[in-house]
């Protein structure tokens, strides 16, 4: 019973001893220390993050790639030249036409700015006497003058270029034609409608000593057309223009044009150098000519067009003052249709010319086909003839002598 008892004993401490055996916790293993990961510029994640939405810095390698094609600016072109112009809101002013005057010869001294106009209107006033309106719109020199007094042509003129018409004044006659124009009639700038003093009319000696020291400024007149809310761009459709010069034209190097015979002449001489014609004037020793200069740039005035429009005459009721004496004035029938002739690039061509009534806009040209003639492009000088003048072609000359109507047997109109 001993031995039993002992031996239980015996495997009961052993059963207790292997339980806590077992139960003790094991020697834990040693965990070796991280090595310790540089994060200079990078962000370290924990696994299975998802990765931020930002862009790498690195500078990208560039790629070579043709570069956007330009989208072209159209150029704006002058209606009035069909030259492009540098400044296109030039065209978003109302043209200027000023009345320059060219008689005595002694006035040509004093004649500045017709070398900057666009378009020129030649014509016969009275007594051998010829005078201009300049049109001015894309360019606008320091002073344009002499300015003289306006005619029944500038009615026409002044509503055919949607202009300010600008005059030292006019007979009353005249100024009470101008005044039917009524629309026109507020663009009249005169020192007659009350625009005397500079710098829109300046008078750099008095009327007194001398008619041939008014000038005015195109700068000025632009403005003071702001002033009266009467700027801004005008419909001047109707000239057209090609460098390409028109086929089937008569070889013609100069243009005589006798105003008054062998008195008062302008003469155009064409140099295929520069493709112009170059103006000559009467001298005080005719047969002799003389360049016509611009005293503004001392330089010969050209031109790349003339056209020689003949216009129905009819002697006025009207009188002007020139030189002492008094004549009849001529009113200028510009509406209609009538003959012309364009000399170009060294050529003459056969025109008819054509204005629906005389508040209509510019009169249209057209050749023997009936299409609308292409000017060259440049400016336009445009030498008003009466139907019934003579006009003849020797070798590569043409000559055409100024013949006015008969008179017109009405009182005339004293000028004040």
């Amino acid at each position: 019973m001993l031995f039993y008892s002992t031996r239980r004993s015996w495997f009961f401490w052993l059963w207790v001893a292997l339980m806590v055996a077992c139960a003790a916790p094991p020697t834990p293993v040693p965990v070796a220390t991280p090595i310790p990961i540089p994060t200079v510029g990078v962000t370290v994640l924990p696994l299975n993050t998802p990765a931020p939405s930002a862009t790498l810095t690195a500078t990208p390698i560039p790629i070579h790639t043709a570069p956007p094609t330009a989208t072209a600016t159209p150029a704006a072109i002058n209606p009035l030249t069909g030259l492009a112009v540098a400044e296109a809101n030039v065209l978003n002013r109302r043209p200027l036409a000023i009345k320059v005057a060219h008689f005595p010869r002694s006035v040509r001294e004093h004649q500045v700015g017709l070398s900057l106009a666009d378009n020129v209107w030649e014509h016969y006033a009275e007594g051998g006497v010829i005078r201009f309106t300049g049109i001015f719109l894309s360019q606008s020199p320091e002073k344009v003058g002499n300015v003289r007094s306006a005619r029944l042509i500038d009615a026409q003129l002044g509503e055919a270029y949607r202009a300010m018409l600008v005059a030292s004044g006019s007979s009353t006659g005249t100024m009470n034609r101008l005044r039917e124009h009524a629309e026109l009639f507020k663009r009249v700038i005169a020192e007659a409608t009350g625009y005397g003093g500079c710098p829109v009319l300046c008078r750099e000696e008095s009327a007194s000593v001398t008619t041939n020291k008014l000038f005015t400024s195109p700068a000025a007149l632009w403005q003071l057309a702001d002033d009266l809310k009467l700027n801004g761009p005008q419909d001047l459709s109707g000239f057209e223009f090609d460098p390409t010069p028109p086929a089937g034209g008569t070889p013609i190097t100069t243009v005589h044009i006798d105003f008054q015979l062998n008195n008062t002449i302008s003469e155009y001489r064409y140099d295929p150098a520069t493709g112009l014609y170059a103006r000559w004037v009467d001298t005080n020793a005719l047969p002799e000519l003389a360049p016509h200069v611009d005293t503004l740039t001392d330089q010969q005035l050209t031109t790349a067009n003339i056209v020689v429009v003949y216009v129905t005459h009819v002697t006025s009721n009207i009188r002007e003052a020139e030189g002492g004496a008094r004549y009849f004035s001529y009113d200028v029938l510009l509406t209609g249709e009538g003959q012309a002739k364009l000399f170009r690039d060294g050529q003459m061509v056969e025109l008819t010319w054509e204005r629906e009534d005389e508040y209509a806009g510019l009169p249209r040209f057209r050749d023997a086909n009936g299409n609308v003639i292409q000017f060259k492009p440049g400016n336009l000088w445009f030498d008003v003839v009466t139907p019934n003048s003579p006009t003849r072609v020797e070798g590569e000359t043409f000559f055409v002598r100024f013949k006015g109507p008969d008179p017109f047997p009405l009182t005339a109109t004293a000028t004040p």
